[in-house]
């Protein structure tokens, strides 16, 4: 019982901490692609970044010390998951587009008042569940498309791991500090990014939370208390809670963490008075936000996660799958941005080569 109450408490204060820190910093990867292409401004995507580097740092250095097992992250699977990744997130980055945020921005929104939001995440969690079951043989299919193990294994550090000559930790050090340093660096680097107290705040307190539910999950995974392990992946438990409906018993640290983040958001908001009530305005509005929300609940399961759960989480275990994934869900955004200017979607996706 104590160990119940503990995995709970534990997901309800990380998803709270991402909560309050989405809500107050403003920390969204479409939006740091969208200040981007709009107004040439990064700070919002370095934060992003930022929370990447430091995932990525602190997940090794937790599985060096042997606190967690890292290689056996589902992310690093044997097989290199590149057509579902890229089409899944493809997908998910464009819904994203549509709906006006990722998941942890929606699920931040409905714990500050947002009935928009709340409209949005249960589509999301709806078409997750479709995907996890009527759309099964689909997922099958793609899948079938992975390269093999036995040609790449899922990591990076894995695969050069196999060169002659060079050690595989030797190898895995390097790509840390390559990628984890290297995206550190490219954060840290901008005077603009530091001065913005925000922009680095939400930055830093992603990435320690990430690094923190490696830490639970590793636990929880080599405990027994888990049958799946890794940090933080949003579109799983909201699936899994629909399914759940019916029989099926979700994972009870990932569902708490999820729950949390509107929690800790409505704290923050109600602390801060930053508590607001919102709906859709228009019919468009509607029609196009909740097709977005179709669009990230089926290419979430497909991709086998999120930003958070391939973008942070995945990135961070130096999954080639996970990379994948991520330039797929950028992409899709910047795509589905293009889209609202061009007003159709091949129009848009000329636009999104032309000037991206």
């Amino acid at each position: 019982m104590f160990e119940t109450w503990g995995v709970i408490g534990a997901g309800l204060v990380l998803g709270g901490v991402i909560g309050a820190a989405v809500l107050l910093t403003n920390f969204c990867a479409l939006g740091g692609i969208a200040d981007i292409l709009f107004a040439k401004d990064w700070r919002r995507f370095r934060a992003w970044v930022l929370a990447a580097g430091i995932a990525i740092v602190g997940a090794h250095v937790l599985d060096s010390a042997g606190l967690i097992p890292l290689d056996r992250a589902t992310s690093l699977a044997p097989v290199i998951l590149w057509l579902p990744a890229l089409l899944g997130g493809l997908l998910f980055g464009f819904g994203m587009a549509l709906g006006g945020g990722c998941i942890s921005r929606g699920l931040a929104r409905i714990g500050a008042g947002s009935l928009k939001s709340l409209a949005i995440i249960a589509v999301i969690a709806l078409s997750a569940a479709a995907t996890m079951t009527w759309l099964a043989p689909l997922q099958d299919l793609l899948g079938r498309t992975a390269v093999l193990g036995t040609f790449g294994p899922g990591g990076l550090h894995r695969i050069f791991g196999n060169l002659p000559f060079i050690g595989a930790e030797t190898v895995r050090w390097v790509l840390v500090a390559l990628l984890g340093g290297g995206a550190l660096w490219f954060a840290l680097k901008d005077s603009w990014f530091r001065a913005s107290r925000d922009h680095l705040i939400g930055g830093l307190i992603i990435g320690l939370t990430i690094v923190a539910a490696w830490f639970v999950a590793g636990r929880l995974f080599e405990t027994g208390g888990a049958s799946a392990f890794t940090a933080i992946n949003f579109v799983p438990p909201l699936g899994e809670s629909v399914l759940s409906l019916g029989g099926r018993s979700p994972a009870l640290f990932p569902l708490m963490l999820t729950l949390g983040v509107p929690l800790g958001a409505f704290i923050a908001g109600l602390l801060t008075r930053n508590l607001a009530l919102d709906t859709f305005v228009v019919r468009e509005d509607l029609v196009r936000s909740l097709i977005g929300a179709v669009l990230m609940g089926i290419g979430g399961t497909i991709a086998g996660g999120c930003t958070f759960g391939q973008g942070l989480s995945g990135v961070s275990t130096l999954s080639v799958t996970s990379f994948i994934a991520t330039f797929g869900l950028i992409a899709g955004s910047i795509w589905g941005i293009r889209y609202h200017e061009a007003g159709g979607i091949w129009s848009g996706l000329k636009l999104a080569l032309k000037r991206s």
